[in-house]
């Protein structure tokens, strides 16, 4: 993702950031729908306000200038595609209720009737309890097996009837019985848990806030705009802020779902909740007191979001939490006061490592994401922080031991800010443009080189994979472009060259803001005036890993913006020719891969596609280092190791061409 800053109007400073008895619920009908009987008195969102919205998405975005048919078709679609994501609630039948909705939903909401919206989430409501009480039923029941049964993947039609629908039901709940019974839990236990997983489900939409249900509904027509569109509620905003500065205001605990529990599931190096030591991995957490007034709220049933937003909170206010335990005494349950405190996620910092391959000294620094220092950007005449800062002084500290290369580990780095990108690419290229962008008018722009940064200059090597996006392409299509370096890893890049912005709304009611809306405002191109989006910046040198049979990238993703290409930079002309140097590379590498047994055993899984199936639909997953774990460098890293010989021998071969040049002369 690139992000950009930008002030408009009165917002803030933003940054361009199944049962044996089958109900048949088709003849269900619906009327008016209703907001919710108890809406909170500080709700963010009204009919007003999601009009507003929509027309500011509209204003920003690259492509469009109306609410026109087109988009109302897509948001009719995204709306249930993301009530539903595994199509195992809705039929055609239910879909078809609301056709007469596909082309007027952007008059409806330029007429402030946005009742349609919750007509939807109550028949939807209605479809997920009966498909709920459905699948409690079917796992009271003894299961049968198939060896013919099949799983469906990939992108599914809605099920034509609710034959169909059951059917799918059954299997879903039957792959996920083989599955936790791969863990050798016991079938009581299995039972329960699927079973805790769909009534939680049902209750998140029963008990949905109208400003949920709005944002859901804000969401899909962003999605309808492009893939990387989106709109965000005050939490939300706060978690991608996190996101983007790697930093947070909280206790340091990171939490997730499991068994309709809330679990800790690790604790920030240096956090409060690190520090104090009371808090501990695995405690349950039972309830909690955010400090608002609301006193104590039981987490049962509570989605991991929610209590993400209660334990996080200002710095320098109380959190009071109350855990269960398991000890040699049973279950203990604790009570753990702490002071919230900024938090700096240092695990997602620049990191470093030396690595010794074959007499040559390899320094590797490995990003993560393309973080900044959101609060310094508001100032003026003042040096910031971010990955490029933190990168230059990795860099500096590998020269003073003595590097015969550079090794800059993009893998799963999923971009960030965009003027970072710019910063980072400075420190390897002494001059020209780094990147070129246009917006809706046509209007041409070009990012040069940040002055007097250049640092290195010897062999630099690249290393991406399918999951290297947006901010880490900008620093690899220049590195290319200009022959700075050699890029190695996956076949190409995940292919997104689009630039968004984040507008966040002024808060109301006492929040520090109402939310943020995401808009895709430019698209950008290498400074030879070709774009990597939906192909990516392709490999010099390919070295396959655990991502390259996995189908995933920009292409992949619906009403992704399409690829083209501007001319090049003016007086544009790369620093030098590797062609000849990455020829005898490859020649090296291939070589060394038929020999490898690892890698081979790689390639020979690559039918394998658990791994591929553990990704969002966008193809990340809740960790941005994925299956590469938190070190810089693992032995077991078969992709890492090759990408390491590469780099010596391009030290050990540039040095030997620069010899027989000085000697030709």
């Amino acid at each position: 993702m690139q992000i950009m800053f930008i002030k408009r109007y009165h917002f803030h400073w933003v940054l361009v950031l199944v049962t044996l008895v089958f109900l048949n619920s088709s003849q269900i009908t619906y009327g008016q729908g209703t907001l919710n009987a108890n809406p909170r008195q500080n709700q963010v969102l009204s009919c007003s306000e999601v009009k507003s919205r929509i027309n500011q998405m509209i204003d920003l975005h690259y492509s469009y200038r109306e609410f026109n048919e087109e988009l109302s078709q897509r948001t009719f679609s995204k709306f249930f595609e993301n009530l539903d994501s595994g199509k195992i609630f809705l039929t055609v039948a239910d879909i078809n209720q609301f056709k007469h909705l596909k082309l007027d939903i952007g008059k409806k909401i330029s007429e402030n009737n946005c009742n349609f919206i919750f007509n939807i989430h109550d028949m939807f409501k209605n479809r997920v309890q009966i498909e709920t009480q459905k699948a409690i039923q079917f796992l009271e029941d003894p299961f049968i097996f198939s060896s013919k049964m099949s799983m469906e993947t990939g992108k599914l039609n809605w099920a034509k009837n609710e034959k169909e629908l059951n059917l799918r039901l059954k299997k879903r709940i039957l792959f996920q019985y083989l599955s936790l019974k791969q863990k050798q839990i016991p079938e009581n236990e299995i039972r329960n848990k699927i079973k805790v997983s769909y009534i939680k489900f049902e209750k998140k939409y029963e008990n949905m806030s109208n400003d949920k249900i709005y944002s859901l509904f804000l969401n899909s027509f962003a999605q309808s705009l492009d893939p990387h569109s989106s709109h965000m509620l005050p939490a939300e905003q706060d978690s991608f802020s996190i996101h983007i500065s790697n930093k947070l205001e909280g206790i340091g605990a990171q939490l997730k779902e499991e068994d309709g529990l809330i679990v800790v599931k690790s604790l920030i190096l240096g956090g409060v909740a690190q520090k104090d030591g009371r808090l501990k991995v695995g405690d349950i957490l039972v309830a909690v007191d955010a400090g608002n007034g609301e006193g104590l709220q039981d987490m049962a049933f509570v989605d991991v979001e929610k209590a993400v937003e209660l334990i996080r909170g200002k710095k320098g206010t109380e959190a009071k939490l109350v855990v269960l335990r398991k000890s040699t005494k049973g279950n203990e349950k604790i009570n753990i006061s702490l002071m919230r405190d900024e938090i700096s996620l240092q695990d997602e910092n620049v990191r470093s490592a030396i690595y010794n391959e074959h007499g040559e000294n390899i320094g590797i620094i490995k990003i993560s994401n393309f973080y900044a220092d959101l609060k310094c950007k508001n100032k003026l005449f003042v040096r910031c922080h971010g990955v490029s800062s933190d990168t230059a002084a990795k860099l500096k500290k590998l020269k003073r031991v003595g590097m015969s290369a550079i090794l800059i580990d993009l893998r799963n780095n999923g971009g960030g800010d965009f003027l970072e990108s710019i910063k980072l690419a400075s420190l390897f290229i002494p001059q020209g443009v780094i990147v070129q962008t246009i917006d809706k008018n046509k209007y041409i722009s070009s990012e040069e080189v940040a002055s007097n940064m250049e640092l290195y200059k010897e062999p630099l090597i690249v290393l991406v994979n399918k999951l290297s996006a947006s901010a880490s392409e900008i620093f690899a299509g220049a590195i290319q472009d200009y022959g700075r370096g050699i890029i190695v890893g996956d076949e190409h890049t995940y292919g997104k060259a689009t630039v968004q912005v984040v507008q966040e709304m002024p808060g109301t009611e006492g929040r520090k803001n109402d939310g943020a809306i995401k808009v895709t405002q430019n698209k950008f191109y290498r400074p030879s005036g070709t774009s990597n989006q939906r192909v990516g910046v392709s490999a010099d040198i390919i070295d396959a890993g655990i991502l390259a049979n996995c189908d995933i990238g920009e292409e992949k993703l619906d009403y992704a913006l399409p690829q083209d290409a501007i001319a090049s930079v003016i007086g544009f002309k790369p620093l030098q020719n590797l062609n000849a140097l990455v020829e005898k590379l490859k020649k090296l590498s291939r070589g060394r891969l038929e020999k490898n047994s690892k890698y081979q055993e790689l390639v020979q899984q690559k039918n394998n596609l658990s791994f591929c199936d553990s990704l969002d639909s966008r193809g990340f997953r809740d960790s941005r280092d994925g299956a590469m774990g938190s070190q810089v460098v693992q032995p077991d890293d078969v992709q890492m190791m090759e990408a390491l010989a590469i780099a010596a021998d391009s030290a050990r071969l540039s040095r030997s061409m620069k010899q027989a040049d000085i000697g030709g002369r």
